[in-house]
């Protein structure tokens, strides 16, 4: 896990990858936001573009895919456009164009579910991962979909203000909640969702201090876990969640007592 957004490419030409890095060098917002990788750390990359009009870059895309299950393919072409609802840059590359379009991706990733294609029931687990880092929201939302096999809903929030905004739309039944952020930190937002609303809080952080689980715990979080979390713990707080919240809300589902995790 990590908080830049790498950015990689696959069939440009030197000329264009040179055009990439000067809008890079250009751009403060891209510097601060985003890396470009090279073509030997692709398995790596969070976001990777691919030209269309090169047919050997999207054989190359497919293989990249296999080995990296958590990039985002994002199309270049000079058509520019849109191939199965994916984002397409028009070439040749231009700063607004290219912005728009990361935007477009980070900002859109907002709800994801897997519902069972052989069940009508809807979503019985509904979670909201709140992080200001792309890949670590990419991280959770790929981490929970390997894990849990029951119907579920992921909602993402970049922020504290945000998730809150969500929270007044709907109810979720667990949050997992970065605690450092701008504007208002997680602790705080933990004590607002605490105090009006029933959800299992989990504080996702890279601090180990004991101070720091004090505070989590005075914010009414029900666990507190380090970055990366471990795939056994997020089972173990999945599985709390579960009996949580059927406990709290007196209900009795018949998936709950079905094989859950891999």
């Amino acid at each position: 896990m990590h908080d830049q957004i790498r950015l990689g490419h696959v069939g440009l030409s030197d000329h264009e990858i040179r055009v990439l890095k000067v809008i890079f060098s250009l751009s403060p917002l891209l510097k601060e936001s985003y890396s470009l990788t090279g073509s030997k750390d692709l398995e790596k990359a969070d976001l990777v573009l691919v030209n269309l009009d090169i047919p050997d870059a999207v054989k190359e895309w497919n293989i990249i895919s296999r080995a990296n299950r958590l990039a985002t393919p994002m199309t270049l072409s000079s058509s520019g456009k849109t191939v199965n609802g994916i984002v397409t840059i028009p070439l040749p590359i231009r700063l607004q164009s290219l912005i728009e379009a990361l935007e477009n991706v980070i900002e859109n990733r907002t709800d994801f579910k897997n519902p069972d294609k052989n069940s009508k029931s809807e979503s019985i687990l509904s979670i909201l991962i709140v992080d200001d880092s792309y890949p670590v929201r990419k991280y959770m939302e790929q981490k929970l979909t390997e894990l849990i096999k029951l119907p579920m809903r992921l909602s993402f929030a970049e922020s504290g203000k945000e998730a809150m905004g969500k929270f007044k739309k709907r109810d979720f039944d667990m949050v997992f909640l970065d605690v450092v952020m701008e504007g208002v930190d997680g602790y705080k937002v933990c004590k607002a969702i605490k105090s009006r609303h029933k959800a299992y809080v989990v504080m996702l952080t890279s601090r180990k201090s004991p101070f720091d689980k004090v505070r989590g715990t005075m914010s009414g979080c029900d666990a507190y876990i380090t970055k990366p979390p471990e795939d056994e713990r997020l089972v173990k707080e999945i599985q709390k969640c579960i009996k949580w919240r059927f406990k709290n809300q007196k209900k009795i589902s018949k998936e709950a007592s079905s094989p859950l995790f891999s």
